[in-house]
């Protein structure tokens, strides 16, 4: 076939310039500045059927002055050549193509490009990467195929094919910048495309805390669950298919999500059911299905507890009880020997007596490890075979439950929630009212489960191991809030509180004071703190031998003697240096804690003032970080 140039281009341009034009196929040859060696075929192969679904992403680059007779020799993209004479071959690129070259007639450009072939290739955008394989597996293509045609990973692709699935206006918001890949990849979690949307529509150009990839999860996590949840060990993956339920594997996580996430609490709660149901006739008065993963005190408060009768175990087997349990305190035991001794614990512990039985019921759940667990037994207040045998006693160890106990537990929870959210939207207009509580809080050093906040109050550690020189001031210790109740633990008493807010505002702030600076936290915002307060660590510290000198290397103490005994009052700075450890930490310890020493040196009124001011720089803090005007106190 006789050659054809294109008019866009000579075929010689000026050494200096670069042209791109369409050269015919027959024209171009591999160039010995395409230092590559021969790819395999399956790679040529791959990138055929790239090239066929998508087109050239990226022009050839040859040199014009390599051969006689017009012919051009590729010096970046022999691979690609390779790939379309295979297409040519096999017919699929008509009898005469051309092909889009970028030339040059300088040779050290033409080197230039041979050799960024081998070290760089361009990265096409994210979104573009994602429609560009997208169409190859439309075509047919498997990602192993388009694998090798883009040199990425296997992995790679599946994780982009899993991205083509999409709705187009995702991809065109990751394209556009408005999604983050790992965004858009948290959005291939979604069930339907209907929530992929809904969720896209939501965190669409917006960025930081609630719109990352994470929250974008978790919000789609409301209609889905993992292979890991707890309802989907109990249940089982295949009988949740067996019954519909939609799976798919996120390839960016590594889990395996579980699509139906209603399908799955249905089968759930209908399975937990069946337990409660099998488990009835084997003489409870009642069993109880609880679809919590635990048992709150919510759900037993007013219920009488009822003990099992223990039983002695078979000698060898108490022997082997006791042996696990006594290394069990001091050595980490195996699973095997941590699952026989709860086994021999649960039997020692013996059963609930048949009498007891006929009074008293059970509640079944499954914890958060997809285990079901069978509860403590307890007794209803109205099943007391004491309160049936005298129904006018005054006994009230046991209180009725309310009519609602009753209800789903579900429905239950959600009542109490939107109860709690009414009283937060009131509070929230009353501060004052609200500062009491925090401060009553501290005050009574309530747990954080027991308190009205869900606040605890809970200071840093403050005494150092070594307290030698360190005095910590009575208010920060440990139990010394005004009026604080040591015992703690208490309950949140209306009466209590009541009392509290008579004492006024003055003992409430006073509190407040104190306890919320026991709660500030190292870091920039306490250096901030700092620099303005300017805190003098020398009120409640000073270097002793035991305490800082003596565990110090021994030159690191030289400096800090020659720093604040001058030469002319120790002209023997020398000497102090050979000294060993020991003395040198105990010269110090008296420079800093006997006044006789110092006069004993002679030591100016400044020079003492040195002595009283310097300290390490550990404790000093360092420069804040830049603040507006006004935010912190002068």
């Amino acid at each position: 076939m006789a050659a054809r140039k294109t008019a866009a281009a000579p075929a010689n341009p000026p050494a200096a310039a670069t042209v791109t034009a369409m050269v015919p196929l027959i024209d171009l040859y591999i160039h010995p500045l395409n230092t590559r060696s021969e790819p395999p075929v399956e790679d040529i192969t791959a990138l055929a059927e790239s090239i066929r679904a998508i087109g050239l992403m990226q022009n050839l680059m040859g040199y014009t002055q390599s051969a006689p007779g017009g012919s051009i020799g590729i010096v970046a993209g022999g691979r690609r050549l390779r790939a379309i004479r295979l297409l040519h071959d096999a017919g699929l690129m008509g009898d005469d193509p051309f092909v889009p070259v970028l030339l040059t007639g300088d040779e050290d450009t033409a080197r230039l490009w041979a050799s960024a072939e081998n070290t760089a290739r361009s990265a096409l955008h994210p979104a573009d990467e994602v429609r560009a394989y997208g169409r190859m597996a439309a075509k047919g293509a498997e990602p192993a195929t388009i694998a090798k045609a883009f040199a990425v990973t296997e992995r790679h692709v599946r994780q982009r094919l899993r991205l083509a699935q999409l709705p187009d206006p995702a991809i065109e918001a990751l394209r556009a910048g408005g999604i983050t890949l790992d965004q858009a990849a948290a959005l291939t979690t979604a069930p339907t495309e209907a929530a992929a949307l809904a969720e896209l529509a939501r965190v669409n150009g917006q960025a930081g805390y609630g719109y990352d990839a994470n929250a974008i999860r978790q919000s789609l996590a409301r209609s889905t669950a993992t292979a890991g949840d707890r309802r989907a060990i109990f249940v089982t993956l295949d009988k949740y298919r067996a019954e519909g339920g939609r799976v798919q594997d996120d390839l960016f996580t590594d889990r395996t999500l579980l699509l139906d996430g209603d399908l799955l609490d249905t089968l759930f709660r209908a399975q937990l059911d069946d337990c409660a149901a099998f488990v009835s006739g084997r003489g409870w008065k009642w069993v109880q299905p609880h679809y919590e993963p635990w048992l709150s005190y919510s759900v037993t408060d007013g219920l009488q507890r009822i003990s099992r009768q223990p039983i002695d175990l078979p000698e060898a087997d108490a022997a082997e009880l006791e042996d696990l349990l006594a290394r069990a305190e001091t050595d980490e035991l195996t699973p095997a020997e941590l699952a026989r001794m709860d086994e021999l614990e649960e039997r020692a512990a013996g059963e609930v007596p048949e009498a007891d039985m006929t009074t008293s019921g059970i509640y079944l759940y499954v914890d958060n490890t997809g285990t079901l667990i069978t509860s403590e037994a307890f007794r209803r207040t109205e099943d007391d075979p004491a309160r049936q045998a005298d129904p006018g006693s005054d006994d009230t160890a046991f209180t009725v439950k309310p009519e609602s106990k009753a209800l789903p537990e579900s429905l239950r929870t959600d009542l109490s929630r939107i109860r709690l959210a009414a009283l937060q939207n009131e509070l929230a207009d009353w501060p004052d009212l609200t500062l009491y509580l925090l401060a009553w809080m501290m005050q009574t050093k309530l747990w954080s489960f027991q308190g009205p906040l869900q606040i605890t109050f809970n200071p840093a550690p403050l005494e150092p191991e070594k307290t030698e020189g360190f005095t910590l001031p009575a208010r920060l210790a440990a139990d010394h809030l005004p009026g604080l109740d040591s015992g703690g633990g208490g309950d949140a008493d209306p009466a209590a509180f009541a009392a509290f807010r008579n004492l006024g505002e003055v003992n409430r702030d006073q509190i407040l004071q104190l306890g919320l600076s026991r709660l500030l936290r190292d870091g920039p915002l306490a250096a901030a703190l700092a620099h303005k307060i300017d805190p003098d660590p020398r009120r409640i510290w000073t270097p002793t031998a035991a305490g800082y000198f003596s565990r110090l290397r021994a030159a690191a103490l030289d400096p800090i003697w020659t720093a604040l005994v001058p030469d002319d009052r120790d002209p023997t700075h020398a000497k102090f240096a050979a000294l060993k450890k020991a003395e040198k930490a105990q010269l110090l310890h008296r420079l800093f804690n006997e006044a006789d020493f110092r006069e004993l040196l002679g030591l100016s009124r400044d020079q003492n003032a040195a002595i009283d001011q310097w300290l390490p720089a550990e404790l000093q803090w360092p420069a804040p970080e830049e603040a507006p005007e006004g935010a912190y106190p002068t």
